[in-house]
Order: structure tokens, then sequence, then C-alpha cells
């Protein structure tokens, strides 16, 4: 008995705690095809630079139902100063955090290129994104 209200609890906790990640998927203006995850998105206090994810699809939530037809969430960081991108890798269901040094990654031309109109739009609302220390 004590092992099932233990398992229960468990599984309440563990849901509770999903339940807290929030994602707003936000479609930049202009923009048909691309969303990024408004909540997910920040301004790194120590570089400046502009952490987000992009999708293309239909936003359907959470991680666990964007559908896997729809291809990956892809995570950027910006540097609106040079308009430079860095490519920071995919995530297929929600588990991946920031690289190891992502910070030294290599910086790549145009924002717009690869991040679309939802790139124009953070770095033309840099100053209103929250900013936090990052690992």
């Amino acid at each position: 008995m004590k092992r099932l209200k233990l398992c229960l609890l468990s599984v309440t906790v563990l849901a509770l705690a999903t339940a807290a990640t929030t994602e707003t998927w936000k479609q930049a203006p202009g923009d048909t095809k691309s969303y990024y995850d408004a909540d997910f998105t920040r301004v790194d206090q120590a570089t400046g630079l502009i952490v987000t994810r992009v999708a293309e699809g239909k936003p359907n939530g959470p991680y666990k139902n964007w559908p896997a037809s729809k291809g990956p969430i892809l995570v950027f960081a910006l540097d609106c100063a040079v308009d430079k991108w860095m490519d920071l890798g995919m995530d297929f269901d929600g588990s991946k955090g920031l690289p190891k040094g992502w910070r030294k990654e290599a910086k790549i031309e145009d924002i717009s290129g690869a991040v679309g109109k939802a790139g124009k739009l953070l770095c033309e609302t840099k100053d209103t994104l929250p900013k936090v220390e990052l690992p």
C-alpha cells in the first residue's frame, strides 16, 4: 500500500512539474509557416545574445504535441548587433538544453535568413525580453 501511495504521489508531482513548463508558440507578423516560443525566448545577461527556439508547422503547444512530421524545433542564439546567428542544435522532444560552451559557437551571417521574420521581430523587441543568467 505504501508503494502505491508513493507511486501515485510521484506521478502527481511529475505531472505538475511538466504542466509548469509553459510554451507559447507565436507567429511573427507576415510569416505564414514559422513559429517561435515566446516563453523560451530570453536575453543572456553575460553576452546580450537572444536565445530562442523556432519551429515550422502548426503550433500545438507542448513538445509532446508537436508532431514529428512537422520537423524538429531549432534552437538559436541571435547577435542582433552584427546581424549574425548561432546554431545551437535541434530539439525533438523538449529535453535539450543549451549545449556546453554554446557562447563559443560560430556566428553565421543574416539572422532573417535562418530565423526568418521571428529573428527580426526579436531583435526589434530585445529590450522588452527577459534578461537572465544562462549556463
